[in-house]
């Protein structure tokens, strides 16, 4: 079973505060069932794009730190990971468990103000550390599980077929497709005879919508329409690029 990872938001403007982020990291990385990710060194828009980004998208739980910045702020950076996994929230209508610390100066204004309850106060390492370790076995623990062990499983599942329309479905556009324009792409893409293709639509549309890794739209004046899954089209169409 793959672990769960949690995404450390620490500031790095103080030699102090990157060890923090360390030192949380490491007690992450030393609990069963957890991986920490904290990124000590971001130098360009491909990193960021590539390592940051991506492990916002894919983390089941953050932990982070609002350092003063003065006049009541913190790090900007921090203030917008966080509005990312409040997204992913609200977007995935799951809970992602966070854990915050502030320093008594920070004031949480606007959405910040809903979305952070009950930070913790920023006193010194020890204390929290030991604060995440129980946040680790109390929290985050019954958080949702790594996206990529369920999207793995749910792909095993899957027979060829449904792979190749799920790639007719890309080819098309991925959104509100509509199904005759799938079955054409079935058999003048990929071989498959008008009945396979039209059989194939019609016996394994249920099982890809129960997966939900499509949506299905009925349209009864021009043809139902289909379309990838919000909550897993990312990691369809990056499976379906490698194949």
């Amino acid at each position: 079973m793959s672990d769960r990872l949690i995404f450390v938001s620490c500031g790095q403007r103080t030699p102090g505060e990157k060890q923090l982020g360390l030192g949380v990291k490491a007690a992450i990385d030393s609990h069963e069932g957890f991986s920490a990710y904290f990124a000590d060194a971001v130098q360009s828009l491909t990193t960021l794009g590539n390592h940051v980004f991506d492990a916002l998208r894919r983390c089941t739980g953050a932990v982070a730190f609002l350092h003063s910045r003065g006049n009541g702020s913190s790090s900007m950076w921090i203030n917008q990971e966080l509005a990312v996994l409040a997204y992913r929230q609200f977007f995935e209508s799951a809970e992602i468990p966070i854990l915050v610390f502030k320093e008594d100066s920070v004031r949480l204004e606007g959405a910040m103000s809903a979305f952070i309850v009950n930070a913790k106060p920023l006193i010194d390492e020890e204390a929290v550390i030991a604060e995440v370790s129980t946040w680790l076995t109390d929290k985050a623990a019954k958080g949702r599980s790594d996206e990529h062990m369920v999207f793995a499983q749910k792909w095993a599942l899957l027979q060829a077929v449904d792979r190749t329309v799920l790639k007719a479905l890309i080819e098309e556009g991925g959104y509100s497709v509509k199904e005759t324009s799938i079955r054409r792409r079935l058999i003048e893409s990929h071989g498959l005879e008008r009945y396979e293709a039209s059989n194939a639509l019609r016996t394994r549309r249920l099982a890809l919508s129960q997966a939900n890794l499509i949506q299905l739209r009925r349209n009864s004046h021009d043809g139902d329409e289909i379309s990838l899954h919000p909550a897993w089209e990312w990691n369809v169409r990056h499976e379906i690029s490698k194949a």
